[in-house]
């Protein structure tokens, strides 16, 4: 099986399968990026305001609203989730692994 996986991944371009690894996770990654920055463009637009003002609006506020604060927890998860992934991109991009 091995030998087939190498026979492939020489027929499509590859010397080695840490090249298509490294493409393939970049792949993943972008794919990632996409998902989430499309996450946090809707709530910037649901609110016209980015996520920093929109999470000290809803910290400010005396009375619960359970569907802002729902939408805050989504946001903040896709903003901290995108920002991770766009650390991996500069990582491959650089040839190492970001902590």
């Amino acid at each position: 099986m091995n030998q087939v996986i190498t026979e492939i991944l020489q027929e499509t371009g590859y010397h080695d399968s840490n090249a298509f690894l490294a493409d393939w996770s970049l792949m993943i990654a972008l794919s990632k990026i996409s998902q989430y920055q499309s996450e946090c463009d809707f709530f910037f637009t649901k609110y016209r305001m980015p996520f920093g003002d929109f999470e000290k609006m809803i910290r400010k506020q005396n009375e619960e609203n359970f569907d802002h604060e729902a939408d805050l927890e989504d946001w903040e998860f896709a903003w901290h989730a995108l920002a991770w992934w766009e650390k991996r991109i500069r990582g491959l991009q650089h040839g190492y692994s970001p902590s």
